[in-house]
């Protein structure tokens, strides 16, 4: 099992959201990325293979809405439907979150933190938490797909009975 580096990627249209984010995760030892626009965000993160916490905004300006984001990133990702996302607002109610992720519960953010509540609620413990099981799903997933190879390599390999 190789231990995830800590690393979160932060997408939000607000400089002072990321900058303060970016000084939280970065003092407590994580790394970060960020982005203040989705078009960077698509072109760096939609296809890396390098595992991250993600922490998306609702309200990318533009027309531009997280869940969407989410939703790209969970299907165009190999690793999209395991990876940990925090999804971020100021605009969108508990109440709405939920009933979001029963219309499409493998395209969903992992959790909703609303953006009055960041200052209460600690962030890094929420992101440390999702790491740590989207490295036990990473590590169930290798465990499978080795068993799965061994088993195709049995069932072709010859019987000794043949000869």
């Amino acid at each position: 099992m190789t231990e995830l580096i800590k690393t979160v990627v932060v997408l939000d249209d607000e400089a002072a959201m990321i900058d303060a984010l970016r000084i939280r995760f970065e003092i407590r030892g994580w790394r970060i990325r960020h982005y203040l626009d989705a078009k960077s965000f698509a072109e760096s993160e939609f296809h890396s293979v390098e595992a991250a916490v993600f922490i998306v905004d609702h309200d990318l300006g533009n027309g531009v809405i997280g869940y969407d984001i989410v939703r790209e990133l969970r299907q165009t990702r190999p690793d999209g439907l395991a990876l940990p996302v925090v999804y971020l607002t100021g605009r969108e109610s508990e109440k709405n979150y939920l009933e979001r992720r029963l219309e499409k519960p493998n395209l969903r953010p992992s959790c909703f933190v609303s953006k009055s509540r960041v200052a209460h609620v600690d962030l890094l413990e929420i992101c440390a938490d999702l790491l740590a099981h989207f490295q036990e799903v990473l590590d169930q997933e290798q465990s499978q797909a080795l068993r799965r190879a061994a088993a195709q390599v049995a069932a072709r390999a010859p019987s000794e009975d043949a000869f």
